[in-house]
């Protein structure tokens, strides 16, 4: 055998070795002055957060020009009951019997629902309003709120609802102050 190939061989053998060979990390003694740092250590760290949104808190329901929250104009008696804003009692009626008066829960406010056209008026308070404007305002204030009111019959104004054609407002007044504040449905049939 050729000794050459024997000997190259056994090289390659060898540097294969070294090459897969994992290195001896064991810290060794030395005399000699200088010391070798021991090497770095890699850490890893996974921090694991929940970050939840907060819950906004429920807004105010205020009346608009569609109605007061989920009471909407032109809603029949049972879909107008289920809202959960209307007393279920009758408290006055209306002209000829056609309409029933309900108490708005909660807001000092109330609701005409008539027979053939649903939720026909809804009379808000300051309280169910987003500007300040309802039944116990100034006068001044529902001026300044209220740019496009139109004089109306004795001491009121009316003022069209923004973005509902099939809506207006009513204000009436008495020594400075509003004493109704009315959402109507056009044609409404339950008062005058």
């Amino acid at each position: 055998m050729n000794r050459s190939l024997v000997f190259v061989t056994i090289a390659a053998a060898l540097g294969l070795a070294a090459c897969t060979s994992t290195p001896d990390n064991t810290p060794t003694s030395s005399t000699s002055s200088s010391t070798t740092p021991p090497p770095a250590q890699v850490v890893t760290e996974f921090v694991t957060e929940t970050v939840t949104k907060p819950v906004a808190p429920p807004t105010k329901p205020v009346i608009g020009s569609f109605g007061y929250s989920t009471l909407k104009l032109g809603m029949t008696l049972q879909q107008a009951l289920g809202t959960k804003l209307l007393g279920s009692d009758d408290l006055a009626g209306g002209q000829g019997g056609g309409c029933t008066l309900h108490d708005i829960v909660g807001t000092g406010g109330k609701a005409y629902v008539s027979k053939a056209k649903g939720v026909s008026s809804i009379f808000f308070t300051v309280g169910m309003s987003s500007d300040g404007v309802g039944e116990g305002a100034t006068e001044e204030k529902l001026k300044a709120e209220y740019t496009n009111l139109k004089a109306s019959y004795g001491t009121s104004y009316t003022a069209t609802a923004d973005g509902n054609t099939n809506a207006f407002f009513h204000f009436g007044l008495a020594d400075g102050k509003v004493t109704n504040a009315v959402l109507n449905l056009n044609g409404q049939d339950c008062h005058s």
